[in-house]
């Protein structure tokens, strides 16, 4: 009997199912709903399964087969630990100052060509460090070094001065990577829009340039250096590729090396790992309740309506400091990357003695080689997937959190977004690696090329979301509450107005998300097979294998890409910027 029979009987109404109130109740807030479990799932679940496995390891009685501190005696555990805090130590005390001081050149002072010097810090972020670090070798490298050499040659020193493969190599190639290109990316835009009102009162009252900096710039503009501070001393922690290079010759482990030793082995000691996993999430996650305090202070007020005012002139130090700056991008980005193109054509890397040094040998022979063919293939297949998954996913996340009706659930999903990025990669390798192990639905993607894009989905996450969440923040409501006046439905209006006014920060999110994801390294390291392995991770077995000159050629090939990509995001944006202004 349908409803409309029913009522004309006189029966009383039927009453509506309790799922379909439910729907008609909140069935605003279920996409968001369906998003928050998903992300859920697949970024707490992985973490649990690594903690849980501490424990209790994998005896199928479900006990503890050891303790922690059993565990933690077992050699080089403790010392692994203590050589992460000191690598993380080192690069932060440095790197920190060197990018506060020349965020400040790029921001607020009159130096010739600070766009072109600010591109070129942006670029640097881009580059592969594996392909960085083997260029490196032939200047610094102990046995055949460039610099080395020639202070030998000269008789200015005794021995070798510079060695990369020690503590100082690795603390060295992390700054000259990334550790200080992305600080000066975030901070550069906070000393741009801070006040110039401040330092001009400070001028007033008689105050010199770096008087001014060190007590008034830096103070007023400390909230956000400490932010970038601690999400620098976060990313510390994922480092793994450049200690595995560098750090194996010289017996120095980290943590992360540590737990890829402990898989490697047969059987794997999946507890081990799992504790010093746990110890390392332990350890930052005062470091993330730190960020997140900070960063949502509103105490502090460094961007006002007056907005910034004129550069402050550097005087006779203008060109000097230009020509500082030239040396430096050219030092730690044009030299490694020469100096990797040169090694990619060498007989013998590093070797530049031989009568005849000089061979295209190594791109013949990897071009003609099926392992290459086949790392090549599943590079760009892994990126253009990752891609094209951010572009779905990210863009629903993005909305949920600055859409969503509920304000709890919007806040709930913008912490799920921030989450993965204060995991390091090894570890969520790892997390990843037992949920498939342990979830039944989930192992059919051990050992495929899905695992892989799921991990580098939730590893880009964070900066993916928050590029479309920046745009959506800046189209108002109104626009959408508009589309429905005029009878368009939730998706119409979506699809239809929303998504093509954020598709330049779309665009721009998935270029970055690709670039990322074929120079991953730590956060697939243990998902990758002989079969669906990328050439990020066969340049590291070349590289650890001591098989130089052909990953001198991937290197290249990495570095092209990424450099690709930047031009790409970069003319997006200055497209975008353009269509703004207009």
């Amino acid at each position: 009997m349908t409803a409309s029979a029913h009522l004309e009987a006189g029966a009383p109404p039927l009453e509506t199912p309790l799922v379909l109130r439910l729907i008609r109740r909140h069935g605003g807030h279920l996409p968001a709903v369906l998003v928050a479990l998903a992300l859920t799932f697949l970024i707490l679940y992985p973490l649990a399964s690594v903690v849980y496995g501490s424990f209790f390891g994998t005896a199928a009685k479900g006990v503890a087969v050891q303790s922690w501190a059993d565990a933690l005696r077992q050699p080089g555990l403790v010392e692994a630990l203590w050589n992460t805090l000191k690598v993380a130590a080192g690069v932060q005390i440095i790197g920190m100052p060197v990018a506060v001081g020349i965020s400040w050149l790029l921001a607020r002072t009159d130096i010739p060509g600070r766009g072109v010097f600010e591109f070129g810090f942006w670029i640097l972020f881009f580059l592969p460090a594996l392909g960085v670090v083997n260029g490196w070798l032939l200047f610094f490298d102990p046995t055949y070094g460039l610099a080395n050499s020639f202070l030998l040659r000269w008789g200015l020193v005794e021995a070798a001065p510079f060695d990369m493969y020690s503590y100082w190599g690795i603390v060295f190639a992390h700054l000259s990577t990334y550790a200080i290109a992305v600080k000066v990316m975030l901070l550069t835009p906070a000393f741009r829009n801070f006040d110039g009102a401040l330092e001009e009162a400070a001028r007033i009252c008689g105050a010199g340039r770096v008087q001014t900096f060190f007590r008034i710039v830096v103070p007023a503009l400390l909230p956000a250096i400490l932010i970038v501070f601690v999400m620098s001393l976060i990313r510390s922690f994922e480092s793994f590729e450049i200690e595995l290079f560098l750090g194996i010759p010289a017996n120095f482990t980290v943590y992360s090396t540590r737990i890829y030793t402990l898989m490697a082995q047969d059987p794997p000691e999946l507890q081990a790992a799992g504790i010093l996993a746990s110890s390392i999430l332990m350890v930052m996650l005062p470091l993330v309740v730190l960020q997140r305090w900070i960063s949502v202070r509103r105490s502090y007020v460094v961007v006002t309506g007056r907005g910034a005012r004129g550069p402050a002139t550097l005087g006779w130090l203008r060109w000097p400091s230009c020509l500082a700056m030239v040396l430096a991008l050219g030092f730690i980005g044009v030299l490694p990357l020469a100096l990797l193109v040169l090694g990619s054509f060498m007989k013998l890397f590093g070797f530049f003695s031989l009568a005849e040094p000089w061979t295209t040998d190594h791109w013949h022979t990897l071009f003609a080689d099926i392992t290459f063919s086949t790392a090549l293939v599943n590079t760009l297949t892994i990126g253009l997937a990752s891609a094209l998954a951010a572009v779905l996913c990210y863009t629903i996340v993005a909305y949920c959190t600055v859409r969503g009706r509920s304000t709890a659930l919007r806040g709930y999903l913008d912490l799920l977004s921030w989450l993965p990025a204060t995991v390091p990669g090894i570890i969520l390798s790892l997390g990843f690696l037992t949920m498939v192990l342990n979830v039944g639905l989930l192992r059919p993607l051990y050992g495929t090329i899905g695992i892989i894009v799921l991990a580098n989905f939730l590893a880009s996450i964070t900066l993916g979301t928050q590029i479309i969440k920046v745009a959506m923040l800046q189209i108002g409501s109104d626009i959408e509450e508009a589309g429905r006046v005029v009878g368009g439905s939730w998706l119409r209006t979506f699809r239809s107005i929303l998504l093509p006014l954020a598709l330049p920060a779309i665009a721009v999110m998935a270029v970055m998300v690709f670039a990322v994801s074929i120079r991953q390294v730590g956060a697939i390291v243990l998902l990758s097979t002989g079969q669906t392995r990328p050439l990020s991770i066969l340049q590291l077995e070349f590289l650890a294998s001591g098989i130089l000159g052909p990953a001198a050629v991937i290197g290249v090939i990495l570095i092209a890409l990424s450099l690709v990509a930047g031009l790409i995001v970069r003319w997006i944006g200055l497209r975008y910027s353009v269509q703004e202004r207009s």
